[in-house]
């Protein structure tokens, strides 16, 4: 998990300096975990028209959602997505009734990226193009020098209608270890 604090607003500080007066706002954010509930943002699925409340979606429902840094990088394309498609039955098995992969993408390449790896109908592709799910659950990673942007540390959590029950981070937010689905699975 994310051990250093980051600051925004809600505690307001004032700043005096010599020629003006500055209010700052602050207060920590710390990552999603278990016990918390899903905030209301919506994602996208195919095109920009077509939004996803991901708390909406996951009401009433029991669900893996996963995150990754990017659609069509390495790891994301040869080990994590293939790896939820192609153990979808055994999931389902487990009780889950959706499986969701986001990404810090547009929505066109996160379709297209999922339909190079024949998701349709095993794991909905869910686009998080302005980081606003990731960021809302502190599970971004500043990628600018490699992927030119924020993007989403590589992540797998179980929700439970709406409600964190387990969550894996890769502990450098990018690794193949414990978000990956042979791995995560166990913990069902």
């Amino acid at each position: 998990m994310q051990t250093a604090c980051r600051f925004t607003s809600s505690i307001l500080l004032p700043v005096i300096s010599r020629n003006f007066n500055k209010s700052i706002h602050l207060s920590a954010i710390m990552p999603i975990k278990v016990g918390d509930k899903l905030p209301s943002v919506d994602l996208f699925e195919g095109t920009p028209a077509n939004k996803v409340n991901i708390s909406d979606a996951t009401k009433g429902k029991k669900v893996i959602i996963f995150g990754v840094p990017g659609s069509f990088t390495p790891g994301c394309s040869k080990t994590h997505l293939p790896g939820y498609v192609q153990q979808v039955e055994e999931i389902r098995g487990k009780g889950i009734s959706d499986i969701i992969c986001v990404s810090v993408n547009d929505p066109f390449v996160h379709s297209a990226w999922g339909d190079a790896h024949k998701a349709e109908g095993k794991v909905q592709m869910l686009a998080d193009p302005r980081a606003e799910f990731t960021k809302a659950i502190e599970l971004d990673i500043d990628l600018t020098g490699v992927l030119g942007t924020v993007r989403s540390k590589r992540y797998a959590m179980l929700v439970d209608d709406g409600v964190v029950k387990a969550l894996e981070v890769e502990p450098d937010g990018t690794g193949l270890t414990c978000s990956v689905s042979n791995s995560f699975i166990k913990k069902l």
